[in-house]
């Protein structure tokens, strides 16, 4: 990644803030829910990490409770990639997503100087009523302020494909990892 000044993670804190505040008031706020910056939050890490860890853990056998914690610790940016943002809901966490760089050498010719969206993940609960529709919004917001031109993601689940396939994203292929089968798609921001 090119070493980023400090004028322009000022700049990057000042957008991610505007972003964040935007969502709040047009999105979030009226439906009864609060996105809040995984740092300012981060006594939510443990319960965001079993979420992840529950829905995926069986289609990646090397993925550990421990790991997603560590992978959402070095999420806790307000001026840069990689950050993760919480959704509450009466002060608990009922959503999460991230942008993040490519860090699986795997995936070395994909993304160059682009994010990877990771941990997207609503509770049972809320599921099926526009929170996801709203978070993919927000982070495609916060990554063309930015500056970025793609967003690059991967599913393990199949089901997922059709819901992503109707929110813009294209799919680029199929393939093996970690002993199992993912999808790699991407998103073009304008």
């Amino acid at each position: 990644m090119p070493k980023v000044l400090p004028d322009a993670l000022q700049k990057n804190r000042l957008i991610i803030e505007e972003t964040l505040q935007t969502s709040n008031e047009e999105t979030f706020s009226p439906k009864n829910m609060q996105i809040q910056l995984l740092k300012n939050c981060p006594e939510t890490i443990p319960t965001l990490a079993n979420w992840i860890y529950q829905e995926w853990h069986p289609y990646d056998s090397s993925l550990t409770k421990q790991k997603l914690i560590t992978g959402f610790g070095k999420r806790l940016n307000d001026d840069r990639i990689p950050l993760a943002v919480v959704v509450l809901k009466e002060g608990l966490p009922i959503g999460t997503i991230s942008l993040k760089e490519n860090e699986d050498p795997e995936f070395a010719n994909f993304a160059v100087g682009n994010p990877w969206l990771g941990s997207f993940q609503i509770t049972e609960a809320e599921r099926n009523k526009g929170l996801g529709t709203d978070l993919l919004k927000m982070a495609k917001t916060l990554a063309i302020g930015l500056g970025y031109k793609n967003i690059f993601l991967y599913t393990s689940n199949p089901a997922n494909l059709e819901w992503f396939s109707e929110h813009g994203v294209h799919l680029i292929e199929t393939r093996p990892f970690r002993n199992h089968e993912i999808t790699i798609m991407q998103i073009h921001l304008s």
